[in-house]
């Protein structure tokens, strides 16, 4: 097939940018799904081996050192598996926060940004954990002048100066968004949360299984 041909193909198929948002909205979905699935799974699975290590770590060490081994080696898999999702996943965020940004609705309309994934990464700017670190003096700064409008001890017209002067050039936030995260804990990232359960879950692993070599020697 030429390239005249091929063009011609290509145009006569009417592709939108709706029809590319759909297919990054139903790959996300699918790999979202997957994720939250194979978490569930992972739980009930090692829930089910740490009982039956528990069960049999008294009378029958051996047996248990190879449960702790097989545990830690399934949180692995499970791991790996995660890491993979999560980059799917991020892939059609990417493709869908750029459509976003295309019709512009990454920015606030009225005080309040449409886009839902534009959205998202907006407010984690602020209520992000890491981006609290980065600028953790300004921010205290702004929590402090925060709870001492709410006591009624400092006007709201100065927070308000010194919001807009924290948010600066930036387009992509509110002044509301930045407002309303000041009452309110730190957002950690899904993704490290579910990092952090694996982690976990492999520490525990091998743990119970130093638990159950040591047991082994000293019988």
């Amino acid at each position: 097939m030429d390239i005249k041909n091929e063009l011609e193909i290509r145009e006569n198929k009417n592709l939108t940018d709706k029809d590319f948002y759909d297919q990054a909205c139903s790959y996300f979905y699918y790999h979202a799904g997957q994720r939250t699935t194979m978490i569930n799974y992972f739980i009930a699975a090692f829930g089910a081996f740490l009982a039956l290590y528990g069960a049999l770590i008294k009378d029958y060490t051996l047996a248990s050192m190879l449960i702790a081994v097989f545990m830690g080696v399934v949180s692995a898999i499970f791991l790996m598996i995660d890491l993979r999702n999560k980059f799917d996943v991020k892939k059609s965020e990417n493709v869908i926060r750029q459509i976003e940004r295309d019709y512009g609705v990454d920015k606030p309309k009225r005080d309040y940004p449409y886009g839902v994934f534009s959205n998202e990464t907006n407010i984690m700017k602020y209520y992000g954990v890491s981006n609290r670190r980065s600028r953790k003096k300004a921010y205290k700064e702004l929590i402090d002048l925060y709870k001492r409008v709410e006591k009624g001890e400092a006007p709201e017209s100065l927070l308000e100066e010194k919001i807009l002067e924290f948010i600066g050039s930036d387009e992509t936030v509110s002044y509301h968004e930045v407002y309303e995260s000041l009452g309110e804990r730190s957002i950690i990232p899904l993704s490290f949360s579910i990092k952090m359960l694996y982690y976990l879950c492999i520490s525990i692993s091998l743990l119970s299984f130093v638990f159950a070599l040591v047991l082994f020697i000293t019988k």
